[in-house]
Parts: structure tokens; sequence; C-alpha cells
């Protein structure tokens, strides 16, 4: 694409990203580039980090008016890593080209020294999506924290990571992640009287968010004697042994593996619980997009989640209290997992721990036995997530904060 000529009063973004994939940072960038795109002040350039671009992403990258850059690629030829000098002068071209009023660099934290490089850290902010708590790159990652005057969080777990577990010193402004997608549904639930209570769960099938305790927690309940299936939206490297620990804890009839929902409103509708059993959830999108179809949450009370589902109001936030030892002993794996979480009962940081199944099932086990609480904090899931993670919103919070940003060197 190329770049159409520049009306001084339009503010530039240039958004730094890696777009080989198609996870939650991925749709997140994808839907505020469509959005703000809708915004006549604003122009926005794509810088690509990563060597391939995922077939869904062709649609929204011609939004980018101000242009697409290749950082790795120059006329269709791969540059490679040596001489490093050559990859360092297409940053700093790239920079120049696009002249962005701010780069705003998309998550993946101990990989932005080449941006702060080419642009300098005042033209740069970025903005944090779950990189803080990931393990490796620990020296790089500090070193960029040290240069950058402001970043952005999607939570205030997110801020508090940074603060508590990174010492970060810089200006931090919280702009609470949006709703990407309207949810087909307006009016509040009631549990059901001539059917099984339907559960769900809404992740990848990975270590960190913990499906295998969703299962351990319907066997659990099976056990006392509950009439209750469990439906798993989503894929993943996992799928195979959970499917083989829902043989191994009898619970086969009750389980059904979906796969790749693409219809997720229909699923969400379809349900009538989430479970939400994460060991690490920076924000919670998942929650959010079940609250707004009414659609009560029972949740780790670890990281951003309870600040999606509150506690008692829209859904229940069960504490974790077992180790990673216990986690092994249900079948979960611990290779890969965050160092430290963020603790929002504490407002400290600890290692990761797990949700008991037995008080999963307890948590369902008390909405199901109140339902006029239940259908109560259905009515406040649709009416928190319209207040609170409007997308429109969402997007006028973050560009407020670049603007500003750009004017001050700082955020207040």
């Amino acid at each position: 694409m190329v770049a159409s000529a520049r009306d001084s009063r339009q503010f530039t973004i240039a958004h730094y990203v890696s777009l080989s994939g198609f996870g939650g940072v991925e749709q997140q960038f994808a839907a505020f580039v469509e959005r703000a795109s809708r915004r006549v002040d604003l122009r926005q350039a794509v810088v690509v980090a990563s060597s391939t671009i995922h077939p869904h992403h062709q649609a929204i990258l011609d939004l980018a008016e101000a242009g697409i850059h290749d950082e790795k690629r120059v006329a269709g030829f791969k540059l490679g890593h040596r001489p490093k000098i050559l990859r360092q002068a297409r940053y700093r071209w790239i920079a120049r080209r696009v002249a962005p009023d701010v780069a705003l660099l998309w998550n993946r934290l101990g990989q932005q020294a080449r941006v702060l490089d080419a642009l300098g850290p005042r033209r740069c902010l970025y903005w944090e999506h779950g990189s803080a708590w990931l393990a490796g790159e620990q020296q790089s990652k500090a070193a960029t924290l040290a240069r950058l005057p402001a970043v952005i969080c999607n939570s205030v777990a997110a801020r508090r990571m940074l603060e508590i577990h990174w010492q970060y010193q810089g200006s931090i402004r919280v702009c609470l992640n949006g709703m990407r997608a309207g949810v087909d549904r307006q009016r509040a639930r009631c549990l059901p009287v001539d059917r099984p209570l339907r559960l769900g769960t809404v992740s990848r099938l990975v270590p960190i968010k913990a499906t295998v305790l969703a299962l351990h927690a319907l066997a659990v309940l099976i056990e006392l004697g509950a009439n209750v299936t469990l439906a798993i939206a989503g894929d993943g490297p996992l799928r195979k042994e959970l499917m083989q620990w829902s043989t191994h804890l009898g619970i086969d009839e009750q389980v059904r593996f979906h796969g790749v929902v693409k219809d997720m409103p229909a699923f969400y509708n379809d349900i009538d619980l989430l479970l939400h059993p994460a060991l690490r959830e920076p924000f919670g999108v998942a929650a959010a997009e079940a609250m707004a179809a009414g659609c009560p949450v029972i949740c780790s009370a670890v990281d951003g989640l309870p600040e999606v589902v509150v506690h008692g109001e829209t859904g229940l936030c069960v504490p974790a209290t077992g180790d990673l030892a216990r986690y092994r002993e249900l079948g979960g794996h611990t290779d890969g997992l965050p160092p430290v979480v963020y603790d929002p009962l504490t407002d400290t940081v600890r290692p990761p721990q797990i949700c008991e199944p037995a008080a999963l099932a307890d948590a369902v086990i008390t909405m199901q036995n109140e339902p006029s609480r239940y259908e109560r904090m259905s009515t406040a899931g649709i009416a928190r997530v319209a207040e609170r993670f409007d997308f429109e919103q969402h997007v006028d919070a973050v560009l407020s904060a670049a603007r500003e940003y750009a004017a001050t060197g700082t955020l207040t």
C-alpha cells in the first residue's frame, strides 16, 4: 500500500505489532484498527514485526492509510539477522517514512528495544496486554521499561504487575479492554428447571487456562448428584489429553468438546454458567463476553478477572489456594507457566496457584440453589459490560492517551 498524502491536521499512529497468529492480542489489534479508522482526524500505519501475516488480517491492513511496512523484508526479500546493520537501517528508514506522532508498541515487551532505538523513547508508547507475566527475556524487558516514559495497560492488574514485579517508575494509564463484538441478548436469564445445568469453558486448551480443573469440578458435581453438563469451546495442544481425562473421570457423556467455535454468541446463549479457572488472566475477555450474553461467571480470583467479574454481583470469584504440585496431581502441566501472577485480594505478586475443583463445584451449587440471585447476576452482567467495556469508549480512551503522550511526554 502507498501511504496517502498527510493532512497536517491528522494525528498519525504507527502500530508495531506481530501478526503471525490470530490470538487475543491480534484480534484486539484488528478490532482497534477497524474502529479507529472511522476517526477522520487519525491516520494509522502498521509496522509488521512478524515474518508472516495471518490471512485473517489482510482486510484490516487495507485500512492503514498511512502505509503497511514489513520490518524484515525489502522488496520481497527477507533481511537476515547478520549483518545486524541492515535490519537497523530498515528500522530507521521505516521510522522516517512513517514519522508517527506516537508509535503504539503492542505487547512483546522484551522485543521493543529496536523501535526505541529507531524512533527514540519519546515517541514510543508501550501497550501492555500480558507480556509482563511471561517467563524469559527478563533483562531485555527490564531494560526496555527503564527507557519508556509511559505505558498503557489493559487492566489494573497489568499496571500493578509493572509496578510491583518490574518496579516500573514511569507513568501508567489504564485503558480497560472493550468488547470486540456485540452479543445478541439483552434480557436477563433464569436458571433452567426442565433440563441439565449447562456449564461452559472458553479458551485455548493450554496449561495456563486450566481446563482440566473444570473437568474435575464437573466430576465432583456429578458425584454429588447434580444434573449438569460441560461444553468446551476452543482448541489447542491439550485437547487429546483433556478428552482422555474426561474418560478417566467417567464424565464422557456429560462433556462435549466443540473445538474452535465460529458463532460465539450462540455458544454463550446456550450455556448457563461460564467456568473460567485460569491461572493467569491479565483481563478476561471471555468473562466479559459471557456477561454481555447474560451468562454469570465463576472464575479464579486472579489478575484482572475480578475487575471484569464483580464477586457476588455478576458472578463468583473463587480464591486460588492449591499449589502447582496439586495442579500436576490433577493432570495440569506446569512447564512454561509465568513465574508470578497478581493477587488482587492482597495486592501482591505470587507464584501461580489453582482453584480447587471442590471450590469451583461449590460455587456452581451456590448459584444453582439461588435462582433469584442468578437472575440478578445475569441482569447486572449485561449492564456492567455495556457501561464499562464498550469498545468505542475503549478506542477513545487509548487515542486520548496517545494524544496526551504526544503533547506532553507523560500520562497524568
